[in-house]
């Protein structure tokens, strides 16, 4: 599977996701949260890579669904069942708000993800400190190059090891 996501104006991006079948979900032009702030979806592809997650955002839509039913919130309640899904959107929205300072930062992680966990009702994922360091350093990584793009220019993600529309999981390494 590949992600791409592709810097418009005014810190918005296009999000166009290539299945391992080769079919297409586009999400329309996503608001962001300033030009240079790194998109939220690019978050949730880099923690999903980085934590394994086969059934997080990109794994679900490689199954087939569409990434504008991720966003009804009719398919939202549906979707709180699939736990990596759900683990996906807590830790994505722990490391933005470390970026955002929104008084997370790298010592309350743990505490942060514990009481949001809890909140939902999910036992916590398995998150090593070597996890942690990788995903900050990630994420600092494509800030950076995300930063550096110039509008339409785009970003490239590969994800493997997703769950496919036949439930299995899939690897189509591209070259």
């Amino acid at each position: 599977m590949l992600v791409r996501f592709t810097k418009k104006a005014d810190g918005r991006h296009r999000l166009t996701i290539v299945r391992d079948d080769e079919s297409v979900s586009q999400g329309q032009v996503i608001p962001g949260l300033g030009p240079n702030a790194i998109p939220h979806d690019l978050l949730h592809a880099m923690v999903e890579k980085i934590l394994g997650f086969s059934r997080g955002v990109y794994g679900m839509v490689n199954t087939g669904l569409d990434i504008g039913q991720l966003l009804d919130p009719a398919q939202k309640r549906m979707t709180k069942g699939e736990v990596e899904l759900m683990h996906s959107e807590i830790v994505t929205t722990i490391l933005q708000a470390e970026t955002a300072y929104e008084g997370i930062d790298e010592t309350s992680f743990g505490d942060e993800l514990r009481r949001r966990c809890a909140e939902t009702g999910l036992a916590e994922p398995k998150i090593t400190d070597e996890d942690r360091r990788e995903l900050r350093r990630q994420r600092e990584e494509y800030q950076r190059r995300w930063q550096g793009l110039g509008i339409g220019e785009t970003i490239e993600v590969e994800l493997g090891h997703l769950a496919s529309a036949s439930g299995r999981r899939t690897s189509a390494p591209r070259t």
